[in-house]
């Protein structure tokens, strides 16, 4: 894909190549008999599930599984001793009351408060 940089009234610019994203037509993928580029089309199974088959041979073309950012095989994991068992990320320890977090430090370690609130005027 090729670009002119520079256009103006009296001069035709510079022609520069430049990246450009690739429509879906223009892509081939490759075919599982013959190893040859070849069209697709989507088609449903019997089951329902929507596949991609070439049309060069008929055969179903399996879209890869891409790996995750951290590397992680979901199928192979193990859960290791630094990891929260199911049963303790479920358990719910959380009690909503209606005060604030000074406020519950307070009531935990037994202080009580004395002061009391002076008006304040903005000006």
């Amino acid at each position: 894909h090729y670009r002119y940089v520079g256009k103006t009234k009296y001069h035709r610019g510079t022609m520069i190549p430049s990246e450009a994203p690739l429509l879906h037509n223009q892509v081939k993928l490759v075919d599982p008999v013959d190893r040859k580029p070849t069209d697709i089309e989507w088609r449903f199974t019997e089951a329902g599930e929507r596949v991609r088959v070439s049309m060069r041979s008929g055969r179903i073309i399996p879209k890869p599984e891409f790996p995750r950012s951290d590397g992680i095989v979901p199928e192979t994991w193990t859960d290791g001793p630094k990891d929260t068992s199911v049963e303790d990320a479920l358990e719910r320890t959380y009690v909503p009351r209606l005060k604030t977090l000074e406020e519950e430090v307070m009531e935990a370690m037994g202080i009580q408060e004395t002061r009391r609130h002076r008006k304040v005027y903005w000006y």
